[in-house]
């Protein structure tokens, strides 16, 4: 692992994330980077550093959102950790394995988000019809492009 690489990837994931809510906003959907991130991260880098990545990005998603702290950073540690365990398992090397990946990451990841709400809240967190169904084709569509970033960031294959 380069430092420079990995702060570059941590900090410009984040204002990536921020611009796509911002600007590329369509329908009231909004592209997720980081769940697709974090899942190119534990595949290529395995679970620690996919859970490190995960965590990060999680509580700065967690700042801005308006429901339990963590629920996000805990979600995608989660789901970090086990795609970093799965990934000798998996062959991500084509495009269309890595959008298959990012895709049930998208899916995953509101309803694990909604669990840890009606965990705590006693509400389960629904993102709405829209973002559930929009989100795997915006994160299979950004995925190849996330393998390739993480993987020049993380020096590994995927």
């Amino acid at each position: 692992m380069r430092p420079f690489r990995v702060l570059f990837l941590l900090l410009g994931a984040l204002l990536l994330q921020w611009f796509c809510a911002m600007y590329l906003s369509i329908g009231e959907t909004t592209p997720q980077l980081l769940p697709v991130l974090t899942a190119a991260v534990a595949a290529v880098g395995g679970s620690v550093p996919g859970q490190l990545f995960g965590f990060a990005w999680g509580i700065s998603l967690d700042t801005t959102s308006g429901h339990v702290f963590g629920a996000n950073a805990l979600a995608l540690s989660v789901m970090a950790y086990l795609v970093g365990r799965l990934r000798r398992q998996m062959d991500v090397s084509g495009k269309a394995s890595q959008a298959i990946l990012a895709a049930g990451v998208a899916l995953a990841l509101p309803l694990a988000v909604g669990l840890v709400g009606l965990a705590f809240e006693h509400v389960f967190l629904w993102p709405g019809w829209k973002q559930f169904l929009a989100g795997p084709l915006y994160a299979a569509l950004v995925a190849p492009k996330a393998f390739q970033v993480s993987t020049k960031a993380l020096g590994g294959r995927p």
